[in-house]
């Protein structure tokens, strides 16, 4: 007999949220694995979908159609492990980091991570990769210097999220857009208003911590035997960062991510055999199990032997956890709850409506383990009625979700962005204090809620100076 599905009351909904956030903060704080505690988290989601009478078919469909629209997150994931590990054998990641010891002062460096992480991220619409990439490289530049490394990895984490919130080619972008019915372009714009002038306080910010910590030189002698040491075991030439260019040229052109990804994994193994002479067996073991080499030098080993797709199925199967518990908990319908009987009541004004917004992305981002697409999902589905009703237009709705949604995967402990930055550049998570352009952000954003600018009415006519924050009106 089919059980009817119930709504949850109030009382219900916050207490099965906080059940959830207590399983997954106190499981991660013991030390048990994050995927395992990820999964009795969705245990425990899953439990209570039953008792809200919500059959088990059901919520089976729910996973495989997560599952299904989440297939090319997790194709992509594995070509950056391809590619990351072809690229090693291929000269690309050394030669950058070769060519940016000769030329890079340890004075601009953080705010030169933070800069080219930006671009690059921009030009390819993944965070991922250009952490993969242009983060390696920069991580590795640091190592000779005194220079902190977890500062250095917030800068480049700072400019890999940027490009990834502004990119058109980015998923969250155009998530955040469709799920909003925002144009694409209409919705980069309106991120201007946040994003540009906190990138500007970010760069003074990594430029004077540069300066603090990098007013002399680099370390002449571990520069010089780790740059010889590369010299040693790669041919070295300019010709080798043509790849890394290419990740920009399919970008560009608009070439779908999965084609312009596995281009790029082609043309980097022929460059691989053409200008090191890597043996194709070789080079498809480095693909799979990641580079490895024995220089002889301590520090240099670490700095290549990395990639592969092994290194990418712990996150995989956080991916995994974290798509299937995000879905099974949107389907329960506490979040619509809590957010329609607890939060909706306290908003009054745009400035409320904006900062309740950003909260709830930030809760249901930790929730979800750094689930930004969730985040995005859940949060724009629980306040579109606010902003219609409020007579903000959508697209303040569709920058407040990238602002928040977005740019806090990085910034979640235990979340999977952060494990993937952690897992990429060999670093703790020390560096999420210094992320300055993600804290940033969201001051902006709350800013343009008090002072007008940046805000529009649903008929797309600006709101500069038309009215005070408190005085928006509340269409009914």
């Amino acid at each position: 007999m089919k059980r009817e599905r119930k709504e949850p009351t109030t009382l219900f909904a916050l207490t099965s949220f906080l059940l959830i956030i207590a399983v997954l903060v106190i499981l991660i704080n013991l030390g048990v694995n994050t995927t395992i505690s990820i999964f009795l988290g969705a245990v425990v989601a899953v439990g209570i979908a039953l008792a809200l009478g919500i059959s088990w078919d059901e919520i089976e469909k729910t996973i495989k159609n997560v599952i299904a629209d989440s297939t090319p997150t997790f194709l992509i994931v594995l070509m950056v492990g391809m590619l990351v590990g072809i690229w090693m054998a291929s000269g690309t990641v050394p030669a950058l980091m070769y060519y940016g010891m000769e030329l890079i002062s340890p004075t601009i460096l953080v705010p030169l991570a933070f800069i080219l992480s930006s671009v690059t991220s921009i030009f390819t619409g993944t965070s991922f990769g250009s952490v993969a990439t242009m983060g390696l490289a920069m991580v590795g530049i640091a190592m000779t210097t005194d220079i902190s490394i977890p500062l250095v990895v917030g800068a480049i984490v700072s400019g890999a999220w940027l490009g990834d919130k502004m990119s058109p080619l980015s998923d969250t972008t155009n998530m955040a857009s469709g799920v909003s019915k925002v144009p694409l372009y209409d919705h980069i714009g309106s991120m201007m208003y946040t994003t540009l002038p906190a990138a500007l306080i970010a760069i003074v910010l990594f430029a004077i911590a540069g300066f603090a910590f990098g007013a002399g030189s680099m370390d002449a002698s571990q520069s010089q035997l780790i740059m010889s040491t590369l010299e040693e075991h790669f041919n070295m030439s300019l010709i080798l960062i043509l790849p890394a260019i290419l990740v920009l040229l399919v970008s560009v052109f608009k070439m779908p991510a999965i084609l312009g990804m596995g281009l790029t994994v082609i043309i980097s193994a022929i460059f691989a055999m053409v200008f090191q002479g890597v043996g194709f067996v070789d080079l498809m073991n480095y693909a799979f199990n990641g580079f490895s080499i024995e220089t002889g030098v301590a520090i240099v080993d670490p700095m290549l032997n990395r990639g592969g797709v092994t290194s990418m199925m712990e996150l995989l199967g956080i991916f995994m956890m974290a798509s299937v518990m995000g879905a099974v908990i949107t389907s329960t319908g506490i979040l619509d709850v809590i957010a329609r009987n607890v939060l909706l009541k306290f908003i009054k004004n745009r400035v409320v409506l904006v900062f309740t917004t950003l909260i709830y992305c930030y809760v249901v981002n930790f929730l979800a383990a750094g689930g930004q697409i969730v985040s995005i999902i859940v949060t724009e589905q629980t306040f579109e009625e606010a902003f219609d009703r409020m007579g903000i237009h959508r697209k303040v709705l569709s920058r407040t979700l990238e602002d928040a949604g977005t740019l806090s995967a990085p910034i979640v402990p235990w979340g999977v962005a952060t494990i993937y930055v952690m897992s990429v550049l060999n670093v703790d998570a020390s560096y999420i204090p210094y992320c300055w352009f993600i804290f940033l952000v969201p001051v902006f954003s709350i800013l343009c809620s008090v002072t007008g600018i940046g805000m529009w009415n649903t008929k797309g006519e600006k709101m500069w100076g038309r009215q005070k924050a408190g005085a928006t009106p509340l269409v009914k």
